[in-house]
């Protein structure tokens, strides 16, 4: 074969000449694609590995719930109420103790009464009565509540329970709440105990 004869058609590096081409770049691909993901891989796992355990007990007190709330029915403050008057101790008279009992009972439920209006207010009533929005009266406002209690309680109930559509705003009926008409009305008697 001279220097002009041309080459054979049929060599055995003709049939695929990008051969060691395309196996350097799928090479290069995976590499470059495994190394990252290995990486991350080893960091997640020196990360979470290699906390101590005295962080995550202070996680976990500096979360831990302050407190809790226990609600009771009326039934069973009643119950709790009128326990000790059941049986009446030597030498005291039954009617005395019962008139004892009635003011702590009306106490009882008066407390409860105040706290449901107060948890009511706090969960619902205060996202328009806390800034005034939709001309609703801030809580505390005496000039803007003062019309408003002179209509008397029984109205300011009604307008909160069903609803009103005035000239000053918008009152949804129990403020877009699904609760009671009795907690409606002890959220009504706190935010007047706290603006008159």
């Amino acid at each position: 074969m001279s220097a002009h004869d041309p080459k054979p058609a049929h060599d055995d590096n003709s049939d695929l000449p990008f051969a060691p081409t395309l196996r350097k770049t799928i090479i290069i691909l995976l590499v470059g694609f495994a190394t990252p993901v290995i990486v991350l891989l080893l960091l997640v796992h020196f990360i979470s590995a290699g906390a101590p355990s005295e962080a995550n007990s202070t996680v976990a007190s500096d979360t831990a719930p302050v407190g809790q709330v226990a609600v009771a029915s009326a039934a069973s403050n009643a119950a709790t109420t009128s326990a000790p008057t059941a049986a009446p101790a030597a030498g005291t008279s039954t009617p005395a103790a019962s008139t004892a009992a009635a003011p702590a009972a009306a106490t009882t439920v008066a407390d409860a009464d105040a706290s449901a209006g107060k948890a009511l207010y706090s969960s619902t009533c205060i996202a328009c009565h806390g800034a005034g929005i939709a001309g609703a009266p801030k809580v505390g406002d005496k000039a803007a509540w003062a019309p408003r209690i002179a209509q008397g309680l029984a109205v300011l109930d009604d307008h909160a329970i069903h609803g009103l559509q005035g000239k000053a705003g918008v009152m949804p009926p129990k403020g877009g709440s699904t609760a009671s008409d009795d907690d409606v009305k002890a959220a009504v008697a706190y935010m007047v105990a706290q603006s008159k």
